[in-house]
This record gives structure tokens, sequence and C-alpha cells, in this order.
């Protein structure tokens, strides 16, 4: 008896093509955009490419043989910064104004750097003169507090760069702020769920349609018909969220790490408090299911902006000035808990976001229980 109406109830879902596009086709058609927007950033290279710059081969630049001999350092070995070129002022500034170099960098009684447009390339270029300008002046004011300093080896000194930092990972993997959108989007498909939660109790309960007044004068026991209708919206959700993250995974290339039954489990979770959500939402309120739907959706894409889908860094923010906030979302919960997968070796953070989440998901049933079990109906 279950079993059929389990298999009635995912037969009945499935037919609800609203609820199919925006659970299943809108998460991968945004996840498309995301890429394509996102694609120069995650798919540029490693390799640094030095930045063509010119400087003007003026008396003055002749004559600052260490100013000369600067630029010379940045602009040649196994990683140069810079592509130099010695023009004259014409013709460098014919370069500029092409776009063949990024800046052209004039030495006169200061040193100035004349660009066309603001960019990475001209604030790397500012960054480096800015250097070069301090260690002078750092220079001068030792030499003239020590006279000798030079001779005793001041300047190989300064010339020798020691790094006393050392980049590392908990897991291996690659930092990557982008991955976040991904994961706040996955978070936002589970929410959706939602959709699938509300439409089981507006159909069955008697005042709020014609197929939940059939289904309440049935000989069925409501735990029995409630429960079917629960599995079978999560057995199709859960279906939906896997196609989402394969496509995002496998055609897309997001990397995911390599802990994919945890991963499974992030999905699974999310979907049942996706459609805990929704059913607690629907047996909440008695109201229409317009209504209802405006619940969902505000609740669902607030939570998300909160976990990070609209801006990257709102789930930090949060956490550094409400942090019980991302405690009671889910969709930071479930973004933090595929972020956590991906960096962190430990699984402690992990399991405290997928605890939450149970207990979010535990209370949202109970709660739909609650005002389920309390419907008595005087005629029908």
């Amino acid at each position: 008896m279950f079993f059929f109406l389990f298999s009635s109830r995912v037969k009945t879902l499935l037919r609800d093509k609203d609820s199919v596009f925006w659970t299943l086709l809108f998460p991968i058609l945004l996840a498309t955009f995301f890429y394509i927007a996102f694609s120069s950033v995650m798919n540029k290279s490693e390799e640094f490419s030095p930045i063509p710059t010119a400087v003007v081969n003026n008396d003055s630049y002749k004559s600052n043989t260490y100013f000369s001999e600067f630029l010379k350092s940045v602009s040649s070995g196994d990683n140069p910064r810079l592509k130099l070129s010695v023009l004259d002022e014409k013709e460098a500034d014919e370069k500029l104004e092409n776009g063949q170099v990024s800046g052209v960098i004039i030495v006169s009684d200061t040193i100035s750097l004349k660009v066309k447009k603001s960019g990475l390339n001209q604030s790397i270029l500012k960054t480096l003169l800015d250097q070069y300008l301090q260690t002078e002046k750092t220079v001068q004011a030792v030499i003239e507090s020590n006279p000798n300093a030079i001779g005793e080896g001041l300047l190989d000194a300064l010339s020798d760069q020691n790094i006393y930092t050392k980049e590392i990972t908990f897991s291996g993997a690659k930092p990557d702020t982008m991955l976040n959108y991904f994961y706040a989007l996955i978070a936002m498909s589970c929410l959706y769920g939602s959709f699938w939660g509300m439409r089981n109790t507006t159909e069955i309960q008697a005042d709020l349609s014609a197929l939940g007044a059939r289904r309440s004068i049935a000989p069925t026991h409501k735990l029995k018909a409630v429960s079917s209708d629960i599995l079978a919206a999560l057995v199709i959700h859960f279906s939906e969220i896997l196609i989402t993250v394969g496509y995002i995974a496998f055609v897309l290339g997001v990397d995911f790490g390599e802990r994919w039954g945890y991963v499974v489990l992030t999905c699974l979770v999310g979907c049942f408090t996706g459609v805990s959500f929704g059913t607690f939402i629907g047996s909440a309120f008695r109201k229409s299911e317009n209504f209802k739907t405006s619940i969902l959706l505000g609740f669902s894409m607030t939570m998300s902006f909160l976990s990070g889908l609209m801006f990257g860094n709102m789930k930090i923010i949060i956490d550094q000035n409400v942090p019980i906030l991302n405690m009671v979302n889910p969709a930071a919960l479930i973004t933090d808990a595929f972020y956590s997968l991906y960096i962190y070796e430990p699984l402690t953070r992990y399991f405290i976001n997928i605890g939450l989440l149970c207990v979010i998901s535990i209370l949202f049933t109970i709660g739909s229980y609650l005002f389920l079990r309390r419907e008595r109906y005087a005629s029908i």
C-alpha cells in the first residue's frame, strides 16, 4: 500500500512542469550563466605575463644608474615583471596611445608614471615605482646617518629579499573564492525543494484543494499519506540536485574535491531541509498557494543572499558580525558544508553544519506534524 501511495505521488508531482523548471532547469541555467560570467577568472593562467613598459631615454634616466639597474633587474631573469623598452619620448607616447605599453616611466627631478587608463598592470607599475622610491628614501636616510653603509654591504642587503611566510592549505586544495557562488547556488536549489513540500500540504488539506478533499475522505491513514508524500518529494528533489551537481562538476568543471560520498550526503540533507521547510510553511499558513509561494521564495532568496549567492563575502561579513545568523540559515550551512569539505581535511566543521541542518529539518517536520494533526473538518 505504501509503495502504491509513493509511486502515485511521484507521478503526480512530476506532472507539475512549473516546479520541475524552478527546481531543476533554472539552477542549471543559472549555473551556466555563472560559469560564463566567471570563466575569465576561473580559467586564468597561473603564469604571470611581463607588463609591457616604456621608459623615456633622456639625460636624467641615463644619469640615474641606480634606477636604470633597478629596471633591468625587474625586466630580466627567469620571471621578469616588466617587458621594458627604452625609447625617446615621442615614440613612448605613441606606443602608450596605441596600447602597446601599459605605462611610460619618465625620469626627471622625480620619477613619474604616465598611463592612458587604470587597470591591474598600471596598479602593479605604480606599486613597483612606489617601492623603489620608498627604498631610495630609506637608503638616503641610512647614508646620512652612516656614510660608510654602502661599503658595509647596504645595497647587497637591499637586493637580498627574504620571504618569511609560507602558503599552506589544510587539504591540498587550492582556495578559490568563485567556488562559493556555485556552492551557494546549490544551497538555493536545495531550498527550492520547499516548493515540493508546499505542494504536498496543499494537496492533502481538504479546504485548500479538490484533491485534498478527496484524499481526506479516503480510508488511508494520514501518517501514511504524509510520509509517502514527503518521501516522493525528497526522491524527486534529490535526483534533481544530483543532476545539477553533476552538471556543475563534470560539465562546467567546478571543483568539489574528492570526497564525493560526503558531497552526496550534503545534497540529501539539504534536500530534506528544503522539503521540510516547504511542508512547514504549507501547513502553518491557512492562505492561498500563491501567498505561500511568495513566502517560500522570499525566505529562500534572502537566505541564499546571506550565504553569498549574490555577494561572495556576505557570509563572511555575517560570520564576523552576527555569527548566530549563519548557524540558523540553512543556505549558509549547506554552502559552508561544501566549502569545508573542499578546504579542510578534518571533518569536524562539516559535521557541525550537517548536524545543525538535521536539527532544523527535524524542527520543521515536527512543526508540520503538529499543525496537520490538529486539522478537523466539519463538512467536506
